[in-house]
């Protein structure tokens, strides 16, 4: 059973080297606060991963939980690191962080309207049974943001003193930013010093992510996400993206249904193996 929660839906891809119609260079801010993290904050809708970084998919319940502890708790927490193009606000390191913080607050663990939109409705059984145990772990520990969000617009809406003070915090607290100075070939070039430590890449892994423009990269992440999520291989005509899908589809369905459930009692088995243990 799947025990990594898939969050890469909380913040959208984008090559660096992109630009849009109204390229615009705003002040760098120095902290996010939760009411930017929102859906219908104008900031969030500027934040971008880059179009090589790996899955946001690291953390497990555990994790996650231990993560918006600390947050609402003020304790320490690691600045995140972006980088500013032309166009987009580039997550270089904090990937995770973020997307934590908009799935509490979006009840979105990775089954969620943001979630569901991204993968076009093609959401795993397990990537939706890891959804519920971590949002049943979340809202047990720490409650629903929407609770925290009442109980600091009104405290006396609730009598528990723990709730009280996470939700004072919650009005204050914010992400401390650091930011990477330079080009495009610069933050390629922080990101890949930066992920290296900590949770190493595995060479496989650092392969498809420097090589994401070549045909074997494109076609191993359209067939193991059935073609949805990020479209990897955007710079091709519309023609080829929809065959690309098409095929990726029908490869995964080949490869890797019906899905694997635990404990396995059935010999009618995928051919391609367990398909989150290889987006994890």
């Amino acid at each position: 059973m799947a025990q990594k929660v898939n969050l890469d839906a909380m913040l959208p891809r984008a090559d660096f080297a992109a630009k849009s119609d109204d390229d615009s260079s705003a002040e760098k801010i120095q902290t996010f606060s939760v009411a930017q993290l929102k859906q219908d904050s104008f900031l969030v809708h500027r934040l971008r991963k880059p179009d090589f970084q790996r899955e946001t998919n690291h953390w497990d319940p555990k994790q996650i939980l231990v993560f918006l502890k600390s947050f609402l708790d003020n304790e320490l927490v690691p600045s995140v690191i972006l980088w500013q193009s032309p166009s987009h606000v580039f997550v270089i390191d904090g990937g995770h962080r973020i997307s934590t913080l908009r799935a509490w607050i979006e009840d979105d663990y990775g089954d969620g309207p943001i979630s569901s939109k991204f993968y076009r409705g093609t959401i795993p059984d397990d990537q939706k049974r890891v959804a519920t145990r971590v949002r049943n772990l979340v809202n047990r520990e720490i409650g629903p943001y929407k609770t925290l969000h009442a109980a600091m617009i009104d405290p006396d809406s609730t009598s528990d003193d723990v709730l009280k003070k996470r939700a004072r915090n919650l009005a204050t607290r914010s992400l401390s930013l650091q930011w990477v100075e330079g080009d495009a070939e610069k933050a390629e070039t922080s990101f890949f010093k930066i992920n290296t430590q900590g949770t190493p890449l595995h060479k496989t892994e650092e392969r498809l992510l420097r090589e994401r423009r070549n045909p074997v990269a494109i076609s191993a992440r359209s067939i193991v996400r059935a073609g949805t999520g990020h479209k990897y291989w955007s710079r091709f005509d519309q023609e080829t993206m929809n065959q690309i899908e098409d095929s990726a589809l029908e490869l995964h369905e080949l490869l890797f249904q019906p899905e694997i459930n635990e404990p396995i009692k059935t010999l009618d088995l995928p051919l391609g193996g367990a398909h989150h243990r290889l987006v994890h």
